[in-house]
Formats: structure tokens, sequence, C-alpha cells
């Protein structure tokens, strides 16, 4: 299971510096690494982010409210549970801000579909037009199943069609069964990343994903930065797009075929 966390760590490491430790010791609000001493400047990664690879707060994200060079302490808002010596981590700077990371992946995802499923018709049978639900369209697969009968499975049907005026119709003969669930398959728009646990569609080519997300970040920063050598933009740019050669959005999975007892 892939969360934004993974992708936007994967993501960050092709746009900036991403610095990878493990933590000396730490507390609720602290972590500390002995490594770091000296290393970068006071506040080098305030307001940047810091992910938690390991230990009690495995798989989160902390806003960096502090760094202090002369211990090699990160500050952030307080959590439960500390961070302990062992625990590893990543820390980037704020070149590029948290929520222009989840944006550019986002938009990334805006470009291509993930497969939607609505079960809200109902067949009378005799009906053979039906309005498609809000947000359906595309429709890519559509099965039968009749949920009064247990185990019956779902079965595909293959005499329908989509109608320019957002309806469904199938052909004289094969109207659904009374009582019978109309599985509608359509290419849908992926769940909104409202916050770093969401899960990322398995339809999705996750390689691809992080290259295209990673440009999109890139023309972001273009916008911010321009030509300032500082950031190595076109050099990372030339090496995003060269990831992205080859690579198409979705892996070849189109949805799942569902059986008696599925």
């Amino acid at each position: 299971m892939t969360t934004v966390f993974d992708i936007a760590l994967k993501v960050a490491r092709e746009v900036m510096d991403v610095i990878e430790g493990v933590a000396t010791g730490g507390s609720t609000t602290t972590l500390l690494d002995s490594v770091l001493l000296a290393q970068y400047p006071n506040d080098t990664f305030n307001n940047g982010r810091l992910w938690i690879l390991s230990g009690t707060h495995a798989s989160k994200v902390f806003t960096v409210t502090d760094f202090a060079t002369t211990t090699g302490t990160v500050t952030f808002a307080a959590v439960s549970g500390a961070i302990v010596a062992g625990d590893r981590y990543a820390i980037a700077k704020n070149a590029y801000p948290w929520d222009q990371i989840v944006a550019a992946i986002g938009r990334a995802l805006e470009s291509t579909h993930v497969t939607g499923l609505n079960s809200t018709l109902t067949g009378d049978g005799e009906s053979l037009q039906f309005t498609l639900p809000s947000g359906v369209y595309d429709v890519k697969q559509v099965e039968f199943e009749d949920t009064a009968t247990a185990n019956s499975g779902r079965n595909i049907s293959h005499h329908w069609k989509e109608t320019h005026d957002g309806k469904l119709r199938f052909d004289y003969g094969y109207a659904p069964n009374d009582g019978d669930t109309i599985h509608v398959y359509y290419k849908g728009l992926h769940t909104e990343l409202t916050s770093y646990s969401v899960t990322i569609n398995n339809e999705i080519n996750l390689e691809w994903l992080k290259y295209k997300a990673a440009q999109e970040l890139l023309w972001w920063g273009v916008g911010m930065y321009g030509a300032q050598v500082e950031y190595r933009i076109e050099e990372r740019m030339n090496k995003v797009l060269q990831g992205l050669k080859g690579k198409m959005p979705r892996r070849e999975i189109d949805f799942l075929i569902h059986t008696a007892g599925a």
C-alpha cells in the first residue's frame, strides 16, 4: 500500500536535496541527530518537512519549526510518543513546500483516471434506459448482480451503450432483471489527497506518478526560482523527463472481475 507520504518523499528526492539519517535521541517535540551537528546553519530546515521512516511515528510527516545546529536538534509540534534513538528519518528544506508537493501529485493524478464503481441503479425487469448518477461517465463495464440470492456472483453485460445525454441504455431483450443491482464501472478521478495517509490507487503506475509529479513541481520551481543555480532546476528537469520516457500512467489493471462470493 503506497500513500501520499511515500510518493511525496520520492518526489522530494527528485527536486531537492533530501537528507536521511538515524536519530540519536529525541522527545515528543524534537529529533536529535548528532551527525547533523555543525553541518548546517541554524534554521536551515525551518518550515521544511520531516519524514519519520521507522519507530512509533513511522509514515508520519512533521513540519519543522526550528533547527539548532549546535545540538543537531529538529523541533516540531508536540506529538504523542517520543522520537527515540534508532528512529530513521528524512528531512528537507522548505524550497518546495509540502502543499506544493501534494498539489503537484494531485495535478499528475488529474491527468489520468482510476476506475470508479457505482452500484446505485436497480433493474425492474422492463426498463432499458437509466440515468447515470452524477459524476458517472465514460462507462467501461456493466455488471448485474442478483443480491437476493446468496453467492450469485456478478454477470457482465455486453448489451449496453452510454448515450451523449448521460444515459445508460440496454439493448432490447436485455433489460436488467427485477431487483438486480447494476454495477457501473467508469473512468473516475482519484480520491482527493487530503492527508499524507491517503492511499494511492493501485491502478496508478507509481514510477510514472513520481516523475510526473516531480515535473509538475519543477515547473512551479521555474516560476518561483527561475534559473538560480542552487536549485539545479534544468538539471533535475532533464533527469525527470528521462525518467518519464516510456512510462504509462496506469498499470495493466482495468478492474476486478467479480465472481460468486466476491
